[in-house]
């Protein structure tokens, strides 16, 4: 369902009055530019997101249907970035090695992540920053006709592989002592993407990093201030898009700024963040370690994606059809069984006719919504966002306007909207806890009604089936039936892991999942259990790139620590916790953990 996307590629570039060629140009050629973008033409998920990012904008905000072959190729790349990460040279060679298997290495996309991943290959093994240089380059042209620094000034659109490999290149440079000119070229390169990435989604994976070098670079200059106040634009970015990377050396540099600047009160709050960050991987008992260079070759992407082998097949095995059944009229069986095994892809028109058969009708993309225009779901992660800071008038506004451009025909666009005016009315008192989830329950029928093997949750929901779910467990926890809560989330969980793709490929719902999960568990009573799904959260959010929700989490298990009678345990994890929530600004929950900490521990949080 891929090459669905491309009439939204069509519809935000002409929007945005942008010539074909400056999007294709290096990526693909004109001609099939425009077939995609007709929908008639189906190219590979990297190569159609790279496109995407040469308009700034990110597909993480679209939910995809995707073959088992597609989503191969895409945990393939996962597993590539986890190699990285780990430092791990002998496991990256031989990933390199097997990439043309997921890949086609005809795309000039794969060509150059091809090269880009041989030259870290070689840095990891001989940290040679001369070596790496010379090979970041030849990969940069296999995109790049010209220098990149003379790309730069002539306003070249770039993906976010470009950037990064611009950025490995620059630091590079950095390393080698080779400044001259050097921070007017990140200057130009910090001015494209805060211009060019409107979507602050795409644009926190780069700016970021950009910001970093570009401050270390003020700093051997000792223009400090400059530093400092670059360090803080980088640190915005991160903190307002809830992101990790590169939090923990941002806030490095910036302790680093506010010792020569002799700014000690501002410099005492940075090391608690530090140390928060600390706490953190330990909390979840992960190894964390400074990396530039890998963070600079890690796409923090946060795609969201349901195998279509795996759906047809769960969708059959609930509604008790036999494949025979299924498949009559369609398809062999052999081939539907091949199909539910994942050796076979589904082609579009058989898949459509199969999931209509079983009472679904998804024939296109959707994160939430199901719309062609993009700037729906821009406003979408913008109403979404305004909870957890307490936006309700905001909410209420920006559901309005999506409303008026939705096309109320579609059940995933009712059930959106719908469930925001329940929201809004429970929370009013408009509504008992009881009558929001019986008016929930019928949107969730629409497209996921109650199967016939009596299964509660019988395939993988999609965003707004999660969100439908979780709002009705929530009300259950509010009517004081967490049981029935907890009986959704335990089934909820065990749904995504039944499944092929990974957690961090359900991000969006997992950070709610998790948190809402151990803390019900806690309200239970069920501390152990409590423990265990809670450190499954803080390592889901480190494995996503997200720490927004990190500081909820500690929270929430420095409860199981005070129910156990462990007072320091309790303690830790409850200072920290609002420490990270400090950090991401979350002043709704700062003033909740102040009042909960005085009263426990009779003093202020230090």
């Amino acid at each position: 369902m891929i090459q669905e996307l491309g009439v939204m590629l069509f519809k935000e570039r002409e929007k945005m009055g942008e010539k074909q060629k400056r999007v294709a140009d290096g990526i693909i050629s004109i001609s099939e530019m425009s077939k995609v973008e007709s929908g008639g033409h189906e190219i590979d998920y990297f190569t159609l997101q790279a496109l995407f990012e040469r308009l700034g904008k990110s597909i993480d905000k679209l939910e995809l249907a995707v073959s088992g072959e597609e989503y191969a190729a895409i945990s393939y790349r996962a597993e590539i970035e986890h190699s990285i990460a780990e430092w791990d040279h002998e496991r990256l060679t031989e990933l390199i090695a097997g990439y043309d298997t997921y890949n086609d290495n005809k795309r000039s996309i794969h060509k150059q992540y091809k090269a880009a991943l041989w030259a870290m290959a070689c840095y990891m093994k001989k940290q040679d920053h001369a070596s790496c240089l010379c090979g970041m380059e030849q990969a940069l042209a296999c995109t790049l006709r010209n220098d990149w620094r003379r790309a730069l000034g002539a306003g070249q659109r770039l993906c976010n592989q470009e950037i990064r490999l611009i950025m490995v290149i620059a630091y590079c440079l950095w390393e080698l002592g080779d400044i001259s000119g050097l921070s007017g070229h990140l200057e130009q390169l910090c001015s494209y993407i805060l211009h060019h990435y409107t979507d602050t989604e795409e644009q926190v994976k780069v700016y970021p990093h950009c910001a970093w070098l570009l401050g270390q670079l003020y700093l051997r200059q000792d223009r400090v201030e400059e530093a400092y106040i670059i360090c803080q634009k980088g640190k915005r970015s991160l903190v307002e898009n809830g992101s990790l990377s590169p939090l923990w050396e941002i806030l490095a540099l910036e302790e680093t700024c506010l010792e020569k600047m002799g700014r000690h009160s501002e410099l005492k709050q940075c090391k608690k963040y530090q140390e928060a960050l600390v706490f953190l991987y330990d909390a979840a008992g992960v190894h964390m370690e400074s990396n530039m260079m890998a963070a600079f070759m890690r796409s923090s992407f946060q795609g969201e994606f349901v195998i279509t082998n795996e759906l047809i097949r769960d969708l059959r095995e609930a509604g008790g059809l036999s494949q025979e059944k299924l498949c009559a009229d369609i398809c062999a069986q052999e081939t539907l069984s091949r199909i539910e095994k994942g050796k076979r892809s589904p082609n579009k028109k058989n898949l459509y006719q199969m999931l209509k058969r079983m009472g679904m009708e998804r024939e296109k993309y959707y994160g939430y919504i199901e719309a062609d225009d993009y700037e729906l779901y821009e406003k979408v992660r913008e109403y979404n966002r305004s909870f957890p800071k307490d936006r309700w008038e905001k909410a209420m506004k920006l559901l309005d306007e999506i409303e008026a451009k939705l096309d109320m025909t579609k059940s995933v666009n009712r059930q959106f909207i719908g469930t925001g005016r329940i929201s809004a009315q429970t929370e009013g008192g408009e509504l008992t806890r009881e009558q929001a989830n019986e008016q929930l329950w019928e949107l969730l029928h629409l497209t996921m009604p109650p199967a016939d093997s009596g299964t509660m949750i019988y395939r993988v929901p999609f965003r707004m089936e999660y969100t439908i779910w979780n709002h009705i467990a929530i009300n259950f926890r509010k009517a004081q039936k967490v049981q029935k809560a907890l009986i959704i989330y335990e089934a909820l969980v065990q749904r995504y892991k039944k499944s092929r793709v990974l957690m961090r490929h359900h991000a969006v719902p997992g950070l709610t999942l998790y948190l809402n999960y151990a803390g019900f568990l806690e309200a239970a009573d069920e501390l152990e259990k409590a423990e265990e799904i809670g450190k499954e959260g803080l390592r889901h959010g480190l494995e996503c790139c997200r720490g927004d929700m990190a500081g909820d989490i500690l929270a929430n298990l420095s409860l199981v620590y005070g129910k156990r009678g462990l007072p320091e345990v309790e303690e830790t994890y409850l200072r920290y916790g609002y420490n990270l929530i400090c950090l991401y600004d979350r002043k709704d929950i700062m003033v909740i953990l102040q009042k909960a900490y005085q009263d426990k521990f009779h003093r202020d949080i230090d």
